[in-house]
């Protein structure tokens, strides 16, 4: 599964994409291989020590069969099938079940595939619960523990949620760290590319509550956690990106959830024994989804007012929102996904000129024409005050003289609340010249935006 690449680090070459993906599948041709003498690197090597005392012991087994008691416990668990741990393992085991016994007594050297907590569905949710219990009850009060999680369904973080609650723990923080960087082949592709770390405690309240209170709580601790990030990050060179904000969200909502001892509509036992139809969801879904709808409404793309924010449509929300999305590099179809569940939007793939894996873009207003443009009375994007923005933007750029009179001229016929909306419109136009600005397929359009700009803030009446 690590295959040779000549010209890798130089010289005769080297290994590529160890465990390139997690299942098994054909035999590399080019697997990688190693004389002794250039394997000197990866064995001898100069490690600062930093020695920590305290007994050390080492032990393959059942998480719910822990004996020992420790201060701090570190999970990454299996969820949602997103890695076969169980069948890497056997791959190993092929190779090194004859020596593991002899070289670490006690240690299992056969298969353990039935007893892999991973999948979905109830038998999921309890077994995993079950860890987390007994993990709880071997760790003293001030203890914690460190989780690894790694998704952007809001189904899959409700049953995060559910799971962590009914154990008793509590999220008490949580930030990403960035565990996926741009690499070649079966990797390239909309994938989660961060890590959210999240901290539990053992929960200690008595907090009782329905989910109609945990809406208010939520919304604040969404809100408190998005203003912090923003406070931290420099303007100039910013270290969190749009998927950072949407985890935070997540991460928010948990601790909202966990901090209640008990949620008078749901029973955490049923909860988790419970099988889904299809399309069924969560009850804790909904609260998940709400924190993704609270960041859209909070985080306002730079150079829009919050006032015109609220004033806009999903779908006109989305397209600004990407522009911005795009300019800051980031062209994974999965962000514009989770923006648009998070802004209700319809299709969002009517808007986009490209799908490409990690080449994702809006079409920009000469792509989209005169496509889909409807009375602007219609409650849909075509008849938004956008839409008809983006439409005088693309008569301009298409004049032979490029001249923005005569899509000033369509603006005042075609809207009837041309002058009460004039304001917003310019304001929507300087964000459309100026935010695009440096994206090559945006040059005409940045150009043709900051025409009508110009002929709009000048005109009277």
């Amino acid at each position: 599964m690590t295959s040779w690449k000549v010209g890798q680090g130089g010289g005769i070459g080297g290994g590529m994409q160890t465990f390139f993906k997690p299942a098994l599948g054909t035999p590399l041709v080019s697997y990688n291989c190693r004389p002794l003498a250039t394997l000197e690197s990866a064995f001898l090597i100069n490690l600062s020590i930093a020695p920590v005392n305290g007994a050390i012991g080492v032990r393959v087994c059942d998480a719910r069969a822990v004996e020992r008691e420790c201060d701090i416990w570190i999970t990454d668990p299996g969820y949602a099938d997103a890695i076969v741990y169980e069948e890497i393992s056997e791959f190993f085991l092929a190779w090194y079940d004859k020596r593991l016994v002899k070289l670490f007594p006690g240690w299992y050297s056969d298969s353990k595939r039935a007893l892999a907590v991973s999948g979905t569905g109830p038998d999921f949710r309890v077994t995993l619960a079950e860890c987390y219990q007994h993990l709880a009850t071997k760790m003293p009060d001030n203890g914690f523990q460190v989780v690894m999680f790694t998704h952007q369904s809001a189904d899959v973080w409700a049953d995060v949620a559910l799971l962590l609650w009914a154990a008793g723990l509590q999220v008490t923080a949580a930030w990403t760290i960035a565990t996926e960087t741009e690499s070649a082949g079966i990797k390239q592709g909309n994938h989660v590319q961060g890590t959210v770390v999240l901290i539990l405690r053992k929960r200690k309240g008595s907090q009782r509550g329905d989910l109609s209170d945990l809406y208010p709580d939520m919304q604040a601790e969404v809100q408190r956690q998005l203003q912090s990030m923003i406070d931290l990050d420099p303007k100039e060179d910013p270290n969190f990106g749009d998927a950072d904000y949407q985890l935070a969200a997540y991460a928010a909502a948990l601790r909202v959830i966990t901090s209640y001892a008990a949620i008078d509509e749901i029973d955490p036992e049923r909860e988790l024994r419970r099988v889904r139809t299809r399309g069924e969801k969560s009850p804790f879904t909904g609260l998940i989804e709400q924190a993704v709808r609270i960041a859209s409404d909070y985080l306002v793309p730079a150079g829009i007012e919050r006032a015109t924010w609220r004033r806009l449509g999903p779908e006109e929300r989305l397209y600004l929102k990407g522009i911005s999305v795009e300019a800051s590099g980031e062209m994974r179809e999965g962000v514009y996904q989770e923006y648009a569940r998070g802004y209700g939007a319809g299709d969002y793939r009517t808007l986009l000129a490209s799908r490409t894996a990690n080449q994702v873009r809006l079409k920009t207003p000469t792509e989209l024409g005169s496509r889909d443009l409807r009375q602007t009375d219609d409650d849909s994007f075509g008849g938004s005050l956008l839409r008809y923005a983006l439409f005088g933007i693309f008569k301009t750029a298409t004049d032979p003289e490029r001249d923005p009179r005569n899509a000033r001229m369509f603006l005042r016929q075609e809207l009837p609340t041309y002058w009460a909306r004039r304001q917003t419109l310019i304001e929507l136009l300087r964000y459309l010249a100026t935010q695009p600005d440096g994206l090559p397929h945006w040059e005409r359009d940045v150009r043709a935006a900051q025409l009508l700009l110009g002929a709009i803030e000048g005109d009277s009446l």
